[in-house]
């Protein structure tokens, strides 16, 4: 793997031990942190190359994913794809990029385990939901609207807490920087379903007054609470504004539509299950899905029998009619044919017992 990121503290220098008690307890109270530079330009033109190159189809890597910009409402944005059917520059998600051996060591990064364990506990493991490129194109970008990072729409066991926002390129208010609503992580989730707030709790909380833009230096990173409300706007520079955003969560919480884990980056490599119900759910479903393979398999047998019979019948239908057809041209031969020449003639039909009896009397 290339390693690209240093293990830089929040002064960019090593060895460190990143967050005081003071930066914690500010944290607290509104919700996020900054944490100064953490790339160095550099590593930052490294980052921005990988993205562009993976999003142009220069580099391909099944474990990765995109979302088209179109510039237009949030709610109307585009499915994530494995590629875009021609490279573009006008993504606005590159996610999936703890696959990427080039990105793999910045969500390694040892300050977001601490973060992380401060957050969850240091005995949690900790896994990763995602870790992706925000980007606002040039000259576009999709407007952002109040929202939070949890709920149910993300389809979780348990709402995730620590989000990290790195910025690639400069944020600044001209280019659609992070807006935030200092101290609305303490609200909790506004709505158990998540996301975007409704309109009347962003009229409540969301005061122009209560608004604060942060503007964030290239290869600089904040650590944002997921429950923070924040929203972002349009890009209508002439450059790019990318960031790389992950989000890390309790290694134990569980995908609610599959059971599943997420991608272990901190803590123990294996996780055992004390859910007994799952375990039983997953031995069933692989006892199903055996039992659909054997009867997909039967099926299958089922069906070249089938054809195997069908090619039977058409063989011995062609046979009859090739004999019908020599039957019809025999008949016509028959018929065609001249009677012999010089027969004797046939024998009269015997007239019974008593017709021959009267013949013998007249002799």
């Amino acid at each position: 793997m290339t390693q690209i990121i240093k293990p830089l503290n929040v002064t960019g220098q090593a060895n460190l031990s990143v967050i005081n008690d003071s930066q914690w307890a500010d944290y607290q109270r509104d919700g996020y942190l900054r944490l100064g530079q953490l790339l160095s330009p550099e590593q930052v033109k490294m980052l921005c190359d990988r993205a562009d190159d993976l999003a142009l189809g220069k580099i391909h890597n099944p474990g990765i994913q995109f979302q088209l910009d179109t510039g237009g409402a949030y709610e109307e944005l585009p499915e994530a794809v494995s590629s875009f059917p021609e490279g573009t520059l006008r993504y606005r998600k590159v996610q999936g990029l703890e696959n990427d051996e080039l990105y793999a060591p910045l969500v390694h990064h040892s300050i977001f385990a601490e973060i992380s364990a401060w957050h969850y506990g240091p005995h949690a493991p900790i896994s990763i939901f995602r870790a992706m490129i925000m980007n606002k194109p040039a000259g576009q970008g999709t407007y952002l609207p109040w929202h939070q990072d949890g709920g149910d729409v993300w389809k979780l066991d348990r709402d995730p807490l620590v989000t990290i926002w790195v910025a690639l390129d400069p944020a600044k208010v001209e280019n659609g920087c992070v807006e935030v609503i200092p101290g609305s992580h303490k609200l909790g989730l506004l709505s158990t379903y998540g996301s975007t707030i409704n309109d009347e709790d962003a009229v409540r909380y969301c005061l122009p007054e209560q608004r604060l833009s942060l503007e964030v230096e290239s290869g600089h990173a904040l650590l944002m609470h997921n429950w923070l409300i924040h929203r972002s706007g349009v890009n209508p520079s002439g450059a790019p504004r990318r960031a790389f955003t992950a989000c890390y969560m309790d290694g134990r919480s569980l995908n609610t539509l599959t059971g599943n884990h997420f991608p272990l980056v901190f803590g123990k490599e294996k996780l055992a299950s004390n859910l007994l119900y799952l375990d039983y759910l997953r031995s069933e479903h692989q006892s199903l899905q055996e039992s659909v393979r054997s009867t997909q398999e039967y099926v299958h047998s089922l069906g070249q029998e089938n054809q195997k019979l069908r090619e039977m019948f058409k063989e011995a239908e062609n046979y009859a009619l090739s004999l019908e057809a020599n039957m019809k041209v025999l008949k016509a031969q028959h018929a065609e044919a001249p009677a012999p020449a010089n027969l004797p003639a046939p024998a009269p039909a015997r007239k019974g017992l008593r017709g021959w009896l009267a013949g013998r009397k007249t002799k």
